[in-house]
């Protein structure tokens, strides 16, 4: 039980992790492999036109992109437990 007690923290942590895991892959699954501009064009009838893209985030873009998904949310659930390590007494 004191086992527990010492490591209630990053117990949840992880849970809380874990859910926000499932919330991402959700949103990519709802989302597909269309951003929103190419979701709204097909909605619309609308061509692109041949315009550069823009929005993207270091030349890659994040909508409807797993690897970038998966990435950005490694870079989060890292900071996140460095910011909780830093804090903790």
């Amino acid at each position: 039980m004191t086992a527990f007690k010492e490591h209630r923290g990053i117990i949840l942590f992880g849970l809380i992790a874990i859910i926000v895991l499932i919330g991402a892959y959700a949103a990519y699954q709802a989302t597909g492999p269309m951003g929103i501009e190419e979701r709204f064009n097909a909605a619309t009838g609308l061509s692109s036109g041949g315009e550069e893209e823009e929005g993207s985030i270091a030349g890659f873009f994040l909508e409807g992109n797993m690897l970038s998904y998966l990435l950005v949310l490694v870079i989060l659930a890292v900071a996140c437990f460095a910011v909780y390590r830093h804090n903790q007494g």
